[in-house]
């Protein structure tokens, strides 16, 4: 029977896209009941915050959209907007780094797909526990909340545990969200591939 759950497992692995990258992650545990909430419930923790983020977000895409309406017919107004975006990007890193992180445990070498994630912990989460999760994609391509369960923690000595979730609560979205990042991520390391096939030519 464990076989067999490790060759489900596996398979998974092969068919889900996923993205490795530096995402600043925060999670908690919860019950089984929240973990069925809205990610972005206000009575978890950190959604206070995150939706800050969230809609700090959301003004930049908007800004972004005007700047490049405004290229042709005033540059000097889109200028003053792209400036705009730079600043607000630096603030939502700051806030995310003196407001959240300090807050709630950070894993370490979050692997990410649209089904679930798996990440280095300092402490054990055993399997079964629910955790609440926000995550930053590093250049604010996405900020979302979600909520997952535990399927297992495999302790990796000094690198901490390894632990494995799938997501239960994930609004759709942000799960878009994900996967143009995904998707994003794949093009480059296509592109990366090919060029390195051509050196080697």
């Amino acid at each position: 029977m464990e076989n067999l759950q490790q060759g489900a497992d596996t398979g998974e692995r092969r068919l889900m896209s996923r993205i490795n990258a530096a995402l600043r992650t925060n999670y908690q545990l919860i019950t089984r009941t929240d973990a069925l909430k809205d990610p972005y419930d206000p009575s978890f923790v950190l959604p206070r915050y995150f939706l800050l983020l969230a809609e700090l977000d959301e003004l930049d895409s908007v800004q972004q959209q005007i700047a490049l309406a405004l290229q042709k017919e005033s540059p000097i107004v889109a200028r003053v907007v792209q400036l705009m975006n730079q600043k607000l990007d630096l603030i939502t890193g700051a806030l995310y780094d003196a407001m959240v992180e300090t807050m709630l445990p950070s894993p370490s070498r979050v692997n990410i797909s649209e089904s679930g994630l798996s990440f280095y912990a300092r402490e054990r989460i055993p399997p079964g526990s629910h955790v609440h999760l926000t995550l930053s994609h590093p250049e604010n391509s996405f900020h979302l909340a979600a909520t997952a369960r535990v399927v297992y923690s495999e302790d990796e000595d000094l690198e901490g545990f390894r632990t494995g979730a799938y997501f239960i609560s994930l609004h759709p979205n942000d799960r878009a969200k994900l996967a143009e990042c995904i998707n994003q991520k794949l093009t480059e390391e296509n592109e990366l591939d090919q060029f390195k096939a051509l050196d080697d030519y």
